[in-house]
């Protein structure tokens, strides 16, 4: 089984950007079926969707998206990485 173990508030982040990028059911799934579907998937007791999204809209930084904003910046330091290690082995 999947467990989440981040923060749920960035679950909550995850969920909302999957559902803006529409790339559920071609964007047909409300929010407030993939919130509960994807809280079931990852082995999280169903939470108040909205409340944590109130609080990541209070964030005060130029990005509210902590995250996803982290979660761009790890993966391409990855491709980075394995580019790095691809033109070192030729």
């Amino acid at each position: 089984p999947l467990q989440w173990t981040g923060n749920a508030i960035d679950l909550v982040e995850l969920i909302y950007g999957i559902n803006e990028m529409g790339c559920i059911n071609n964007g047909e799934m409300p929010l407030k079926q993939l919130a509960p579907l994807l809280y079931r998937i990852f082995g999280i007791e169903a939470k108040d969707c909205y409340r944590f999204y109130i609080d990541i809209k209070r964030r005060k930084n130029e990005s509210r998206t902590y995250f996803l904003d982290r979660m761009q910046e790890k993966l391409n330091r990855k491709i980075l990485r394995d580019e790095e290690l691809e033109r070192m082995r030729r």
